[in-house]
């Protein structure tokens, strides 16, 4: 049985028409079955939330589970999965126009990984960046940059570093 467009679809069931065995085959295959599963090809629109496990688009897949880490005045983070929350505050004070390195250990750090990454909290002076793409220094461990301008932050400010790895 073939995948067929709507409009072919449409066309067997014209009044008085009577489809067949194989057109209704046709019909049946060329649906995502909920079950079964299924490829879409074009765009997908919805007015509503579209959920899943696993979303891929080309080679990169991101999962829609986000692990999450707490740490006090680390040297570095270990936490694993490709999308990752760290929830801790600097071993140092960062001085005006200077910055400061997360250390990522993750099993999903591969030597081709694009990483990206926010970070954003901040006592006295805020803190807030963004790094498109790490430094992978070692088997799973990336190193994250980001460069404080404008005022100097605190010792043990708190932060939030949100970190997706493709």
């Amino acid at each position: 049985m073939a995948v067929q467009n709507r409009t072919t679809l449409k066309g067997y069931f014209n009044t008085g028409d009577q489809p067949t065995e194989a057109q209704f085959h046709n019909l049946i295959d060329s649906q995502i079955n909920l079950t079964d599963g299924g490829t879409v090809t074009g765009n997908i629109s919805s007015s509503a939330a579209i959920t899943a496990s696993v979303l891929a688009a080309g080679s990169l897949t991101l999962d829609l589970n986000i692990e999450s880490a707490a740490a006090t005045d680390a040297a570095f983070y270990s936490i694993n999965g490709k999308r990752v929350e760290v929830r801790s505050q600097l071993q140092g004070a960062v001085a005006a126009d200077t910055g400061f390195t997360l250390e990522l250990r993750n099993t999903s750090v591969k030597t081709n990984s694009l990483i990206a990454a926010n970070v954003i909290g901040g006592d006295g002076g805020i803190l807030t960046g963004s790094v498109v793409s790490a430094n992978v220094v070692a088997a799973s461990t990336a190193s994250l940059n980001f460069f404080n301008t404008g005022a100097a932050i605190a010792n043990d400010a708190t932060f939030t570093a949100s970190v997706a790895i493709f």
